[in-house]
């Protein structure tokens, strides 16, 4: 027996609830009513707790709803939803698009024509219609005809692995969302095997056989490692002509074989690139310097080892002086100090050992036998062109030695002449240095060393005199 409708079982309790007739509510009565009420109740318009149900009409939840026993899903009352997880098996249309933190595209992510397969019907002769997909209702096909196509599907296993469709486009029905496509020969495709399409596979536009305005593809590889743009592309197999540019992991090209490339480094490709502002660093992200030659050392002129604003670049400055190439050590070498030995400035790249010694006499080169005789023995050092001066040198790295017959004397003189103990010059009496009487035949010798400890070197010359 069906359940009373809601006005009917109104009517019945309505007419309990008044009736004035003396015993006229007998239990049969109103038991007869209870259960035309449990029964409205359980097949009435209501929403069940405790089983399955369904509603043909619109749902308000004005406070929200919550999915899930842990409430893995939230509708909230301001609109948004809160999940863990969001599958869409059709198409999704955004507004707009917020990612928290970080954006992950996995595979390969093309920036060209697109579609994906709804259903393939083989016509013969190894061609093939296609329906296109509609991601939306107006939606119509992109590709154009001669239009060369990659088209990829997944296998969904374990290993990742996927295969790949080359196909050509030979006519688009836009109206019907359709075109007509033939497959490639596996010879004419990477891997010498070409596969059928298949429904559900994303088509992306690789190239044009004939249009140069559609033969350019860019894209990025996670898989490779590399930014790619190609162009001039009119068949599935590339060559090395249509890589326009590149930025990551190199490709296999021919032209970049003998070049000392790290195939684990990313390098940046392009045939032609304008930039402003260009700057090396090494490994380490220090910069590289650019050696600027500046010509002839200027007193007036500041000097640089580091960023020239003006020239917006890094930079070291080279100078000539004194017969010597010098390039600047420190940022902002000392304006109007010269470079030269010992001027921590600078560094000296060509004639730094360019070393030349002798030692003068300040009395002649000629003393008389028989007489007394002094003179100021004075060694001189020279960089190229340039003298160096005893403070440069430094003290500590001069010796002096006498060298003569009278070996024992010669010791004995070393030994009150030690390093350090004279300058540059030295100042010889006959009756002092000399040993016995200066006599025709007498002959003795100063010999000057000068230690330089930047080169590890020692420079020498003598000074002898003989009558």
């Amino acid at each position: 027996m069906p359940s009373l409708s809601y006005q009917n079982l109104l009517s019945l309790l309505t007419t309990i609830r008044d009736e004035n007739a003396i015993h006229a509510n007998t239990a049969l009565r109103v038991g007869t009513a209870m259960i035309e009420l449990l029964r409205y109740l359980m097949d009435g318009p209501f929403l069940h707790k405790d089983q399955a149900d369904q509603t043909n009409y619109l749902l308000t939840l004005l406070a929200g709803a919550v999915i899930g026993e842990s409430g893995q899903i939230r509708l909230n009352a301001d609109g948004s939803i809160s999940c863990s997880r969001l599958t869409v098996e059709g198409s999704a249309v955004f507004d707009e698009l917020v990612f928290n933190h970080q954006n992950v595209l996995e595979g390969d992510t093309y920036f060209t024509d697109k579609g994906i397969i709804e259903e393939v019907t083989y016509l013969g002769a190894n061609q093939y219609r296609l329906l296109l997909r509609k991601e939306y209702a107006d939606e119509i096909p992109t590709f154009h005809a001669y239009d060369v196509l990659r088209c990829s599907m997944n296998n969904l296993d374990a290993a990742r692995t996927f295969r790949t469709s080359w196909l050509r486009v030979d006519s688009v029905d836009t109206a019907a969302c359709t075109m007509d496509v033939t497959m490639y020969d596996g010879e004419d495709v990477p891997g010498g095997v070409n596969y059928e399409p298949m429904p559900a596979a994303r088509l992306v536009r690789w190239g044009n056989q004939v249009d140069q305005d559609r033969q350019q593809v860019f894209f990025v590889s996670s898989t490779e490692g590399r930014f790619l743009f190609l162009q001039g592309v009119t068949q599935p197999i590339l060559t090395d002509g249509n890589y326009s540019a590149f930025f990551g992991v190199p490709p296999t090209l021919s032209f970049l074989q003998n070049l000392p490339l790290n195939a684990r480094q990313p390098y940046l490709y392009a045939k032609g690139i304008i930039v402003e502002d260009l700057i090396f660093v090494d490994y380490q992200g220090n910069p590289k310097y650019t050696a600027r030659d500046c010509g002839q050392w200027n007193a007036t002129h500041q000097y640089i080892h580091g960023y020239d604003e003006v020239a917006r670049g890094y930079f070291t400055d080279r100078v000539w002086w004194g017969g010597c190439l010098w390039q600047a050590a420190v940022a902002l070498p000392t304006l109007g100090r010269e470079p030269r030995y010992n001027n921590a400035d600078w560094v000296c790249l060509i004639g730094g050992k360019n070393m030349s010694m002798e030692i003068i006499s300040t009395n002649g080169d000629h003393f008389p036998a028989g007489k007394r005789w002094t003179t100021t023995l004075i060694a001189e050092l020279w960089n190229a062109e340039m003298k160096l001066t005893e403070e440069e040198i430094g003290r500590e790295h001069i010796t002096w030695q006498r060298i003569s017959e009278d070996t024992q004397g010669d010791i004995a003189w070393n030994i009150l002449h030690a390093t350090g103990t004279q300058g540059l010059q030295l100042d010889i009496d006959s009756e002092v240095d000399v040993s016995g009487e200066w006599n025709t035949n007498s002959k003795v010798a100063f010999q000057c060393d000068i230690y330089i400890p930047e080169q590890n070197d020692t420079y020498s010359t003598q000074y002898s005199i003989m009558m």
